[in-house]
């Protein structure tokens, strides 16, 4: 159940955004320094953040505003993004509890 979210990516050395082909928070935007700022959030972004902080011990901040999600690395990943591009296009998807 759910369905997968587009992502085009672009690149900018330690920064990479995200843009998604659907909303995961409001206008105003939200910055995560790290893992414990996301948990304490329970809204779809706060949650988003905190996958992509479980994702990769790389990230330096991640800033999330309407589509957009720009994430700041530790060290200039290359073209090694499929791990948190996965995981962005993955989180609405949804199949049930594994037995």
């Amino acid at each position: 159940m759910g369905q997968l979210i587009e992502v085009k990516t672009t690149k900018l050395n330690k920064t990479i955004i995200f843009d998604l082909n659907r909303s995961v928070s409001g206008q105003e935007g939200m910055t995560f320094h790290n893992i414990s700022e996301a948990s304490l959030i329970p809204d779809v972004s706060g949650q988003l953040a905190l996958k992509l902080f479980q994702e990769t011990n790389d990230i330096d901040t991640i800033f999330i505003q309407s589509n957009i999600v720009t994430v700041n690395f530790n060290r200039n990943l290359g073209a090694d993004t499929s791990g948190v591009e996965k995981t962005l296009e993955n989180f609405f998807v949804f199949y049930g509890e594994e037995e």
